[in-house]
């Protein structure tokens, strides 16, 4: 009889107790299991809403740009690039998207429309940008390579991203 009641409670032990079972904090959400982690193989996430920050760099000056949708639905984006001796590239404008492409259009004195990569969560400015675009930028600043990763998908999110002098950088787009 004994060597029945060993497996049953080893077995009884590593059970979920009704406790676990039932969902908390009162919802009646059903448990599901969590996602499978991506492989080499897998393909990237894609960002379903472009709405969001996103950042990049290292260092304290960290590139950022913001995503929201205006009023009449389009999207909107600002964006700063830090350079050397805290230049920086700064402009705000509206932004499409096309499969992994992004239409970056700068609303100003100059023409830019930077074409953009999405890769996963990861937005990648071209090698080389427009002659019109270094309007934007300080003498030690560019546009050219850089590579931001969404770190937040809502709009209370995006409007974290910071202009130059501190303010939130969509709060006018």
């Amino acid at each position: 009889m004994k060597k029945f009641l060993v497996p049953l409670i080893v077995l009884a032990s590593c059970s979920p107790s009704e406790e676990e079972q039932q969902p908390q904090n009162g919802s009646t959400a059903s448990f599901k299991p969590p996602a499978a982690p991506a492989t080499p193989d897998s393909p990237p996430v894609r960002l379903a809403s472009l709405v969001g920050l996103y950042e990049g760099g290292a260092g304290v000056s960290r590139h950022q740009m913001c995503i929201v949708e205006s009023k009449g639905g389009e999207a909107r984006f600002g964006l700063v690039v830090w350079g050397a001796n805290l230049h920086s590239c700064s402009g705000s404008g509206s932004v499409s998207r096309t499969g992994d492409r992004l239409k970056l259009t700068m609303a100003g004195d100059a023409a830019c429309t930077i074409n953009a990569s999405i890769s996963g969560k990861s937005v990648k400015l071209p090698p080389t940008t427009p002659p019109g675009c270094a309007y934007y930028c300080g003498e030690r600043a560019g546009l050219a390579g850089a590579q931001l990763t969404q770190t937040g998908t809502s709009e209370a999110d995006a409007m974290k991203a910071k202009d130059l002098v501190g303010e939130a950088l969509c709060a006018g787009v």
